[in-house]
Parts: structure tokens; sequence; C-alpha cells
């Protein structure tokens, strides 16, 4: 029963962060404190999808340990977000497309609900992608400084510049996230 109590909790406690958060970027506040432009802030996440528990960090792909420079979008998202899940399959289909090419995509779940629940999403929505877990939301709130609503793309680049962000899922037959992605690989391939 204190196991429902908690997580009922955390779930009250992230909703109404992103509620209030939600008002305030419809009154024209940013989505996150970072801006197109700043250095995207390194963080050291476990990921879900290697069985192993492997630590992601940010700088393994653009940092002076990097093996491979690489274009990376971070995706925000909760289990209890509905557009969330929705759109996952589209991302499925971006990971596919744009993965050979420079390109990685990585989940940071806020987390609310279980392991369990973030695994099972996984696997029903069959997530070909590294899932982040921010147990404690530091990375979304502290280092990103989140302050609005989710789904939240932020596109860093090769050299670990933002260069993109986008709330909320796509209206279809717009997306423009290739066209963003097609620019940075052409950048990131210019010697």
């Amino acid at each position: 029963m204190r196991g429902s109590i908690v997580k009922v909790l955390s779930m009250l406690a992230v909703s109404s962060l992103f509620f209030a958060a939600g008002a305030a970027f419809a009154a024209g506040d940013p989505a996150m404190k970072l801006k197109i432009g700043d250095k995207a802030p390194d963080f050291h996440l476990k990921d879900l999808a290697d069985p192993k528990g492997h630590i992601v960090s940010l700088s393994d792909y653009f940092g002076p340990a990097a093996k491979e420079k690489k274009i990376v979008m971070l995706e925000f998202w909760a289990t209890w977000c509905d557009i969330c899940k929705k759109e996952m399959p589209s991302l499925v289909r971006l990971n596919n497309a744009w993965k050979d090419k420079g390109f990685v995509l990585l989940s940071i779940v806020l987390q609310s609900g279980t392991i369990d629940d973030v695994k099972k999403i996984m696997k029903d929505k069959k997530l070909n992608y590294p899932v982040l877990i921010d147990q404690d939301l530091a990375v979304a709130t502290k280092v990103y400084g989140l302050s609005g609503p989710i789904p939240l793309k932020v596109v860093i680049d090769h050299k670990g510049i933002i260069r993109y962000s986008h709330v909320g899922d796509y209206p279809p037959g717009e997306e423009e996230l290739p066209f963003v992605l097609e620019d940075l690989v052409k950048e990131m391939n210019k010697k």
C-alpha cells in the first residue's frame, strides 16, 4: 500500500509541475531554461534498453572522449503522457531512417510510474533506441531546466550545441525534424 501512495504522490508532483509549467508556456515562456545556441549540458543516466544497464553520457556523442561525433535528439516524456506514447512509432521510424547517418535518439523518461511501466511501453511500442531513466527528474528540471509541457524534443549538433527544440507532437504531414537533421548532417560532414 505504501508503494501505491508513493506512486500516486509522485504522479501528482510531476503532473502539477508540468501543469503549472504548461500555463507558463502558454503565456510565452520557453519550455526549458536553455536556448538554441547554448552548449548542451552533460548528464549520466541508466539505459533501460541495455540488458546490462549501461550508463549513457551525452558527452559520449560529441565530447573529447567521443569515438564518433553524432547529432543527438533528446526526447523527454513520461508514462502518463498519451501524446508521448502516440508519437513513439514515428520516433522509431525517424531513428531507423537516420541512425546510419550520424544520428542518435536518446529517450529520457521523467519517471512517475514504475520501471515495469516503462519497460511495458518500450516493448509495446517496439522502441529501438536508448531509454534513459530520470528517476529524480534532476536532468529534466535541474540540468535542462524543463519548465514546459512534454513531449519535448531537443536536437544537439555534433559540437554539443542546441540547435532545435519542439514541444508536443507534430500535426500530420508537418513534421520538420527530417529537414533539421538533413542540414545538421551536411554540416557535420563538411571537412
